[in-house]
């Protein structure tokens, strides 16, 4: 039988409840051992920071890459609205962290459990003239709260992977009101403007989803808006490094005039292993990155365990340096895309396992001779980019990597060639953020 959007939202509910009746001896273990699971609950259930009750545009960043991203979006709309706060909201500790560094004079809290009565709290306190969701925020209660109360929502930057579109697609009968919510689906590349077509094209708003009489921004029947809009991290990408941290990395790392420089960024167990048994026959110095906080003891324990000279990044300072052959762990939140500007060749982790990749745009956009691993499915438009230019190298297992490792830190030339084209190809894709500013004024005006 149909449903409509009241038994819809109670449907999620009661699922969320009963799902949580199964996990929630491993969450209280969790919440009891691990500082991200206690970090922001009481937030996300409602307990929200005071607000005044200007209007907001409400934007949400899951986690620090997207958070970074965006911060020019967020200047933008500062100063084009105005008559609105902007408010951001973000789902993991890390985020909360750079939200209070980066973003001191903005209001962000933790987004909320998709539970319909939380939201609606959220909903009173935020006092949203429009959602803006970065990347593909797919959180039911969230979106239909949304077109209840008339909110438009712009999915902004967004990107569908072939396994999220399968899900979609395959719990379309159940989910069609939170697509149905979604005013205007600003998609990166073709290829996600194509799913999110098809997701978007499933079905129609009409009043018998349960929003007879009430506001009507969502509601009207209409085409679905899908537009390709490009990438906004490629706005918000530095060009050139920051001179002043470079220097004062350099120092606290204690790295020679012509000493060559790798760094491992955002990797991954099953990668860690690979680079420290290899690091010893590079004839570099290292600075590595895991993309967790909770894998930086295991990667001491290894470079220890291999004889390995390391310092963390937290205990250095102008007056306390690295000595002359440490390997740096990166164990600082924020920093990656500074110290990239300290490199010479980098490997983009995420990408020799079966993870999916991780951002490479920052270290190309710096003209850093970048290699990644053959699972880079999260950043297909990039790659693919860079493919065609030949502007960053695909090593497909330990030995390959190694090998181009040990060239690229011997060949001047060929890290020079291999960085410019690169940059010169993710830097002309600028000009996402005028796009996403324009559809913004658009939907504010409805």
């Amino acid at each position: 039988m149909p449903y409509n959007a009241g038994m819809r939202r109670w449907l999620f509910n009661l699922g969320y409840l009963w799902l949580a009746g199964f996990i929630w001896p491993w969450f209280v273990f969790k919440y009891l051992t691990t500082g991200k699971y206690r970090a922001g609950i009481a937030q996300r259930l409602g307990g929200l920071p005071p607000r005044a009750g200007k209007r907001s545009i409400w934007v949400h960043a899951v986690s620090v890459g997207e958070l970074l991203q965006i911060k020019p979006l967020l200047k933008a709309l500062r100063e084009r609205h105005a008559e609105l706060d902007v408010v951001v909201t973000y789902t993991t500790k890390t985020a909360a962290e750079i939200a209070a560094r980066e973003l001191p004079d903005y209001y962000h809290c933790y987004s909320p459990l998709d539970l319909s009565w939380v939201v609606a709290k959220f909903f009173r306190v935020l006092n949203p003239a429009l959602l803006v969701l970065i990347e593909l925020e797919l959180w039911p209660n969230w979106l239909m709260h949304a077109c209840r109360k008339g909110v438009p929502v712009l999915l902004a930057n967004g990107r569908i992977s072939e396994k999220s579109f399968r899900n979609y697609r395959r719990f379309a009968w159940l989910l069609q009101p939170a697509y149905n919510a979604i005013n205007v689906w600003a998609m990166q590349d073709e290829a996600y403007a194509q799913r999110a077509q098809a997701l978007a094209g499933t079905g129609s708003r009409s009043a018998s989803d349960g929003n007879a009489g009430r506001p009507t921004p969502n509601t009207e029947h209409r085409t679905p808006n899908v537009q390709v809009v490009a990438n906004l991290k490629y706005d918000a990408l530095r060009a050139e490094p920051d001179a002043e941290k470079v220097v004062a990395f350099k120092a606290m790392f204690s790295i020679a005039d012509g000493q060559r420089v790798l760094v491992c960024g955002s990797t991954h167990p099953g990668e860690h292993e690979i680079i420290v048994e290899m690091l010893p026959r590079l004839g570099c110095r290292a600075i590595i990155v895991p993309r967790h906080p909770e894998r930086y003891a295991s990667v001491r324990e290894m470079l220890t365990r291999a004889g390995i000279p390391w310092r963390n990044r937290s205990e250095l300072s102008a007056d306390s340096p690295a000595g002359a052959n440490d390997v740096i762990l990166l164990d600082t939140v924020g920093e990656l895309a500074a110290v990239y500007g300290v490199a010479d060749v980098v490997f983009i982790g995420g990408s020799l396992i079966p993870h999916g990749g991780q951002n490479m745009a920052e270290p190309i956009a710096l003209g850093k001779a970048t290699l990644y691993g053959p699972h880079t499915h999260n950043f297909k438009a990039t790659v693919r980019e860079l493919r065609e230019c030949s502007g960053a190298i695909e090593v497909q297992n330990a030995a390959e990597l190694e090998r181009e490792l040990k060239r690229l830190l011997q060949d001047d030339a060929a890290r020079t060639k291999l960085g410019q084209a690169g940059r010169e190809k993710l830097l002309a894709g600028r000009g996402a953020l005028e796009r996403h500013l324009k559809l913004i004024a658009e939907l504010l005006r409805e």
